[in-house]
């Protein structure tokens, strides 16, 4: 089926709202699939086959290459309130190392294929026979309204390759556009340009919180990208830098009035930097950057030598998640795709209190390739501990060779962590970076 205009396709797809997959896989691509593992292309197919009637093929061009609009079918999720979310970064064109250092934005592979884009989007439910989803709206998304954004984390991705650092591509080193893995298994590798170091096929993707944001901007008035930062880290050093050189109490009383004489609170590291950026519930509002990236701001102590006082924690465990295969887990999507802002504070001398600590700086923590094959280690032993109900068989520190990643108690009841460790689905527990990798991913700013 040939479409003249963009209206006449719109106009067409209107008819898929409210379908199952089912009812329109005239080709009967889903007989004996039940499920997106080691299939996760399906669904795309059933559309293309089933309702505009393409055949199956492997085109450079867009799908509906006469008007320029590429398809893409994805999922969402809704939480215990109700609220949506994507289930997945959505992948675009693979990146040919070899081609990128020589290409710019405005003619790349990139925006050849992607400029325009048509989602279907389907409610994802877990456990659910695939064919049973039930497709509930479509929307059309042009690169354009972010195109500030997205232009920017293309340079920073051709940067990186030309730097010959291609095996050290991370989704978090951008904001929107991701460099995702390509690859059938994870030891696939291709030749980079400036390296002779082997590197991870990539493709460009829309991250997973991008296509969240995306997602719920449907029937909204498309807002162009007026962003007047870039990245996160952008505006956290913006606002930081004013203070760097000062000390906690010095920076409390510049920005409150406050002063302390005793009793200096354990978290006044989160409540200066809460005051100066603002809290993670309300920087959405401040810029609409953080409404489409998925970032984490963290505090450190680190000592006059510049080593850290303690490790780095995220949130607690839950059973459930892992459920999943370490490739589609929600921690292998967070340590991919988060960019993590590590605040620095540093003792003026040994015996330091809190207080006296000065703001050093900030740097980005992402992870290469060989971080996420340590990490995958960690995770499918929580995994294994849980399928065992053993829990001696969890990452605890010194597991294993080049470990970056272990489990530990969270908060301060939590002696028993282990003995109720499956007692409910939430533990006591959760995963800490070890002091060694946040030491050998420190870059001051």
């Amino acid at each position: 089926m040939k479409f003249n205009t963009i209206e006449e396709l719109l106009h067409y797809t209107e008819a898929i709202k409210g379908r199952t997959f089912k009812e329109i896989d005239s080709e009967h691509l889903l007989e004996n699939t039940t499920n997106l593992k080691g299939n996760k292309g399906v669904l795309g197919q059933v559309v293309e086959t089933g309702f505009y009637k393409y055949p199956i093929n492997t085109d450079p061009r867009a799908d509906f290459d006469k008007i320029g609009v590429e398809l893409k079918v994805t999922g969402y999720k809704k939480n215990k309130k109700g609220e949506k979310s994507a289930k997945e970064r959505v992948s675009l064109s693979r990146i040919d190392f070899n081609k990128i250092v020589n290409e710019e934005y405005e003619y790349s592979k990139l925006i050849y294929k992607n400029k325009k884009i048509l989602f279907i989007w389907y409610f994802y439910e877990k456990g659910k026979d695939i064919g049973d989803f039930l497709i509930t709206d479509y929307q059309l998304y042009d690169m354009g309204q972010d195109e500030e954004t997205i232009k920017n984390d293309f340079y920073i991705i051709k940067q990186k390759v030309k730097d010959g650092r291609a095996h050290e591509l991370s989704e978090s080193d951008t904001s929107y556009l991701g460099a995702c893995t390509k690859a059938r298994t994870s030891k696939d590798r291709t030749t980079q340009p400036n390296s002779t170091i082997p590197a991870k096929p990539r493709a460009y993707s829309l991250k997973n919180s991008y296509m969240s944001g995306i997602l719920n901007s449907i029937g909204t008035t498309i807002s162009f990208d007026t962003n007047e930062f870039k990245t996160v880290e952008e505006y956290v050093l913006a606002k930081l830098r004013p203070y760097i050189g000062k000390s906690q109490l010095e920076i409390l009383e510049e920005i409150t009035g406050q002063t302390y004489k005793e009793k200096i609170p354990k978290n006044l590291n989160k409540m200066i930097t809460d005051k100066i950026i603002g809290k993670d519930d309300e920087l959405g509002e401040k810029d609409d950057l953080f409404k489409k990236t998925s970032f984490i701001i963290k505090n450190s102590p680190i000592t006059p030598k510049g080593t850290y006082r303690e490790r780095m924690s995220f949130r607690n465990l839950t059973l459930s998640e892992f459920e999943d295969t370490w490739e589609d887990s929600y921690w292998k999507l967070f340590f991919d795709e988060t960019t993590i802002l590590n605040i620095l504070w540093k003792e003026p001398r040994s015996g330091s209190k809190n207080g006296q600590r000065i703001l050093e700086g900030v740097h980005r923590i992402s992870f290469n390739d060989d971080n996420l094959d340590s990490m995958e280690m960690a995770y499918n032993m929580v995994k294994e501990a849980i399928e065992k109900e053993d829990v001696s068989l969890l990452p605890y520190p010194n597991s294993f060779e080049n470990q970056i990643l272990e489990i530990g108690p969270k908060g301060q009841k939590s002696d028993d962590a282990y003995n109720t460790f499956f007692n409910k689905d939430t533990t006591k527990t959760c995963f800490f970076l070890n002091k060694e990798i946040l030491l050998e991913k420190k870059k001051i700013k």
